[in-house]
């Protein structure tokens, strides 16, 4: 029996740029009907990847926000820098994507966790997902073979 009430905790192992890898996700999001908010360590970096969601695409954008800007119903993303418990979260953001340069300690607040590593810090082990698996958290390790190409594991 699945428990609906579990938050999913999807870990990636990437080696592909994060930026290409969010702006990959981020486009197949914004033709769904799920919110999200996009985690940065610092306001730099926030910055950095707010002007590559704007100018990557030839003849297209990627439409988001970022904190502390006007949300509107329409709205699907928001980036944003610090710790996502300081937030104040609107109700139908239920997903948060981590980027590689943060750091979490505890796992609340959001039904879904997207957490990104890049595969050369080796920082998603079978240990670490027996640890955490055993606090009822629904699990899923991805590895990236090439580029956007996925292996659960």
């Amino acid at each position: 029996m699945v428990n609906e009430n579990k938050t999913t905790l999807n870990f990636y192992s990437i080696s592909s740029n994060f930026n290409d890898v969010l702006l990959k996700l981020c486009n197949k999001i914004v033709k769904t009907e799920e919110n999200l908010y996009v985690n940065f360590d610092k306001s730099d970096t926030k910055k950095d990847v707010d002007k590559f969601l704007w100018v990557s695409q030839k003849n297209n954008f990627l439409p988001h926000k970022t904190y502390g800007e006007k949300i509107f119903k329409k709205d699907k993303i928001i980036l944003f820098d610090g710790c996502y418990r300081k937030l104040q979260r609107i109700e139908r953001f239920n997903t948060l994507i981590v980027s590689p340069c943060v750091k979490i300690k505890k796992f609340r607040i959001f039904k879904k966790f997207l957490i990104f590593s890049y595969t050369k810090q080796n920082l998603f082990n079978a240990k670490i997902k027996n640890g955490i698996s055993k606090n009822y958290f629904t699990v899923n390790w991805y590895e990236e073979l090439g580029p956007f190409k996925w292996k659960k594991i």
